[in-house]
């Protein structure tokens, strides 16, 4: 293979040093906004489980089935084929590249609507959930639950059955004998408690951490432009399509 000169070799690796440093900076900025993600986090929903003390007097005990409805609807054949994945929540279907080819039925397929809670009844216990903001129909592997109005702000509870105490108590009461068949339907999810504070905390909690959220998605899909430019410019730099001159611009 041949290789440019000494110093276009440092040029090049001069310029990709740049791509290198932006990368970095982005990915603590990220870092350190998954940090205070987290602390806030466990600052929210610590108190939301019973084992915990000192709660303010306003919490409210209640168990999930008094907060949220099972939607067992079923679709209609114009609605959109949807997932539920760990981190990207409530998605197309064709975004996860799993386009749907299949002639099965669909007619027990269950309805999802914005504002929705869907969640995969087997992999709960690892929480896997997602708020929805499509309307659509998912797998009958999924639950499907509605926020009960003046009790539970949904965006609230997206992020708290994330949270490392809620999913637990998910884990310890999901029903089968292993891993490998725990489910937690409906009847089951209905019966873990939790406590919760007014509505308006509930809504100003949630608004703090869908921004940190949102935050960290921009830098994320920044920090994968970058990534993206550098693979491109090393390709052709290193074969020599770009040539570049010491001490001036990229040719």
């Amino acid at each position: 293979m041949a290789l440019p000169p000494l110093p276009e070799q440092r040029k090049i690796a001069e310029t990709l040093r740049t791509w290198d440093e932006a990368i970095e900076k982005l990915e603590a900025l990220r870092a350190a906004k998954e940090t205070r993600y987290k602390a806030l986090a466990r600052r929210f929903f610590d108190p939301c489980h019973p084992t915990f003390h000192g709660r303010p007097n306003a919490w409210q005990e209640f168990d999930l089935g008094d907060v949220f409805r099972e939607r067992s609807q079923s679709g209609e054949e114009s609605d959109r084929l949807l997932s539920i994945t760990m981190n990207g929540g409530v998605i197309d279907r064709d975004d996860v590249g799993r386009k749907d080819t299949s002639t099965e039925d669909k007619s027990n397929y269950k309805l999802i609507l914005p504002g929705d809670i869907g969640y995969n009844t087997m992999r709960m216990w690892q929480g896997v959930s997602g708020l929805s903001a499509l309307r659509g129909i998912i797998s009958p592997a999924y639950t499907v639950v509605t926020p009960v109005p003046n009790r539970i702000v949904g965006r609230y509870a997206a992020h708290l059955f994330k949270s490392r105490r809620m999913v637990f108590d998910f884990e310890r009461y999901s029903q089968g004998l292993t891993s490998d068949t725990w489910n937690l339907k409906f009847p089951a999810f209905s019966k873990i408690k939790v406590f919760l504070p007014p509505i308006e905390d509930q809504e100003k909690q949630a608004e703090l951490l869908d921004a940190l959220t949102a935050e960290g998605s921009v830098l994320a899909k920044q920090i994968e432009v970058l990534a993206r430019q550098k693979r491109g410019l090393m390709q052709k730099l290193l074969t020599g399509e770009w040539r570049v001159h010491t001490g001036s611009d990229i040719q």
